[in-house]
């Protein structure tokens, strides 16, 4: 896939196209956050995605709200009782090209709070997946069911969660091992009899994603985590993606790293929260 950038920032796809991809990427989100206990679904003009045995945001979410801004007010405040009622502690609102222009007006005024601008970044495969030099990597790996705690403690540390959460992650980690659209590889450290990192993917409707890439503090700037993210690339195109997309804060340290890995930045998404207790108030 060659994007096709939009005239007035060269950086990201023409809105068409954004929105074309982004649906694809949404709906592999969607089946992601929904291995093997979670449920998608529709919630007025929005696609949801819950799985409470996952405590991780991704999988808990809604996106794509497409409509008036009427049914776009109405559906936020569906979403408000819907997170509620599943016990999660806030609702979230991940609004991209397939989001109505307006809702951030219609956020506000309905109560729900910006917390993160985030980009999209595509690694469109294909040529220059073929054109990629060659360089000494790290040899990656499919993770074993032993390697799962030293995965949830550093992919707890990287999100800052709670116990509790990190507690539950290994069981939710072990479900995504059997699940052949679900990638998880790690890579070893010499050093210790532990992995220094590893990276989280999935694959759906021709998009790979790399969810998370994480490596140990004291062992970065190694090219470990270039070679993690090589693995996902390549592996989705061995598979036939048309692609492979990862999000990161909009000019921070990831967003870098992802292009130094070969990844465009092409359009923006912006987290919307809304705390589930303020109803209560």
């Amino acid at each position: 896939m060659d994007p096709l950038h939009d005239p007035d920032d060269e950086e990201l796809l023409t809105p068409e196209q954004a929105r074309e991809v982004a649906t694809l990427v949404e709906r592999a989100q969607l089946a992601s956050g929904a291995v093997r206990d979670g449920h998608v679904g529709r919630v007025g003009v929005a696609d949801v995605v819950l799985n409470t045995a996952n405590p991780l945001a991704l999988a808990n979410r809604a996106c794509g709200l497409w409509g008036t801004s009427a049914e776009v007010a109405t559906t936020l405040l569906r979403l408000e009782r819907v997170f509620a009622e599943a016990g999660r502690p806030e609702a979230v609102v991940h609004a991209s090209p397939t989001t109505v222009a307006d809702i951030e007006g219609i956020a506000d005024d309905s109560g729900w709070h910006a917390v993160a601008e985030n980009v999209a970044l595509l690694h469109p495969l294909g040529e220059r997946l073929a054109r990629r030099p060659s360089v000494p990597g790290f040899p990656v790996r499919p993770a074993e069911e032993g390697d799962l705690d030293a995965v949830a403690e550093l992919l707890s540390d990287e999100l800052d969660l709670s116990a509790g959460a990190e507690r539950r992650l290994p069981r939710g980690l072990a479900q995504r091992l059997d699940d052949p659209r679900c990638l998880l590889y790690v890579v070893d450290d010499p050093e210790v009899p532990r992995p220094a990192g590893f990276v989280l993917g999935f694959l759906e409707a021709q998009v790979g994603l790399v969810e998370h890439v994480a490596v140990r503090p004291g062992r970065r700037g190694r090219g470990m985590g270039g070679s993690l993210m090589a693995g996902v690339v390549e592996t989705a195109a061995r598979t036939g993606m048309r692609f492979v997309v990862t999000h990161a804060e909009d000019g921070g340290r990831a967003q870098r790293f992802a292009e130094a890995c070969g990844f465009d930045t092409v359009y923006p998404v912006t987290v919307y929260t809304r705390g589930v207790e303020e109803l209560f108030d």
